[in-house]
């Protein structure tokens, strides 16, 4: 299981009232947030959150992911032209995605989990990967994910428009 939710604090973010969105203790589920709301974000063509598997089990050199977990939130002040994103997971480190191993079509919906569900099937991954929301169907980076504010002195939350520079946020 990957939840991805990150933090955010570029452009094209709004703060949001904190509540509880999710977040376990489970050492099956590889997540980086804290479980609490915090930002929402349309920056960037493509917001991903980058894995480090030995984060979560320093023995691990791989991962079988099983389903991904995304929240949204939709604020009346900023309307989205398309609720549909493509959930991407690349293979890569912390520098960039390098190759791409599932491409699903989604759509978000507000304040309630996406569950992107590879079961029976599984992707299996290598140690470091990432988990990318590809909003290119949209002409304004709709829909807007929401985020949290945890800090684990590692960025792992990352935004870009031409895929090459990436901008943790």
């Amino acid at each position: 299981i990957l939840a991805v939710l990150s933090l955010a604090a570029f452009a094209g973010q709004l703060a949001v009232s904190p509540q509880h969105i999710g977040g376990t203790d489970d050492p099956e589920v590889l997540s980086y947030d804290n479980g609490s709301s915090h930002w929402l974000t349309w920056g960037g063509l493509y917001r991903g959150t980058w894995f480090n598997v030995q984060d979560f089990n320093p023995a691990a050199s791989g991962a079988l992911v099983e389903s991904a977990e995304l929240w949204f939130f939709h604020h009346t002040d900023y309307p989205w032209d398309t609720s549909d994103f493509y959930f991407e997971l690349w293979n890569g480190d912390v520098s960039a995605p390098t190759a791409q191993l599932d491409q699903v079509m989604v759509t978000a919906t507000h304040n309630a989990p996406i569950i992107v569900n590879y079961d029976p099937t599984t992707i299996e991954t290598e140690g470091n990967f990432w988990g990318l929301v590809n909003t290119e169907m949209s002409a304004g980076g709709w829909p807007s994910i929401l985020t949290d504010w945890a800090q684990t002195g590692v960025e792992h939350s990352f935004m870009t428009d031409d895929f090459i520079i990436w901008e943790p946020y």
